[in-house]
């Protein structure tokens, strides 16, 4: 499935937007067997540029928590989407912009892309997961000098450090992003789900911990159809097809 941000003039993230995103998670995307991998992307020439800065203006102490809260839970959707998500950068994409990226799990920039934390600048820090997404992503130190002076690097920089996987031509990202998830789809989509939970669980644990959760995850795949039919493609030397079953 494609989803595509489309609020003029830049895609800011108002709140709004971002109850739509989370409306299309939870119906369109969790409810639909079918659907194997989510592509998350932009129209026009920006990705997100950012927070709906005009709607700052009506925010106070407790409006803005709550607003930042909101977006959040919107990203923790995505983080808990059983399906792959892969973010195709094709623009601007700069403060909740940066940071919808990030919560996403594979991240594929237009080599015409920009990418910062400028919330500095207008007397803020992130609130949407910011400040905790970029050291995962980068250096402590390269986050440290983003977040603090609010500096935008293009897409060869970011691919650089880290902060995204892949650089494409000009106009090329969302074909790159739709051939991934095509060879994600040919896989067996609980296998992938489970691989998904593994890292998103097992990067906050204890590595001792982590390892159980995989044979875990590991193991509970052999109740599954899709095992039974995977090894049986692999020695009969042909596709195999998974139900995700």
């Amino acid at each position: 499935m494609i989803v595509t941000i489309a609020n003029p003039p830049v895609n800011a993230l108002h709140p709004a937007v971002a109850e739509e995103i989370h409306a299309v998670i939870e119906t369109a995307v969790a409810g639909d067997q079918s659907v194997r991998s989510l592509v998350l992307t932009g129209e026009g020439k920006c990705f997100v540029a950012g927070g709906d800065i005009a709607h700052f203006r009506t925010l106070d102490c407790s409006t803005a928590e709550t607003y930042a809260l909101g977006i959040q839970h919107m990203q923790n959707a995505l983080q808990q989407l059983s399906v792959p998500v892969i973010a195709a950068v094709n623009g601007a994409a700069l403060g909740g912009g940066c940071e919808l990226m990030m919560a996403c799990d594979i991240r594929i920039a237009d080599e015409r892309a920009i990418f910062g934390l400028p919330e500095v600048t207008l007397g803020i820090i992130p609130g949407a997961g910011g400040t905790q997404y970029l050291p995962r992503l980068v250096s402590t130190g390269m986050a440290k000098r983003m977040l603090f002076s609010g500096e935008r690097i293009d897409a060869a920089k970011a691919q650089a450090i880290g902060l995204v996987d892949e650089v494409t031509p000009a106009g090329g990202v969302l074909d790159a992003a739709l051939d991934l998830a095509q060879r994600i789809n040919a896989n067996a989509p609980l296998a992938v789900a489970a691989a998904k939970r593994s890292v998103n669980l097992g990067t906050q644990m204890a590595l001792a911990d982590a390892l159980k959760l995989e044979a875990g995850l590991f193991g509970g795949l052999f109740r599954s159809e899709d095992v039974a039919e995977g090894v049986a493609a692999f020695l009969e030397k042909r596709t195999p097809d998974f139900r995700g079953a």
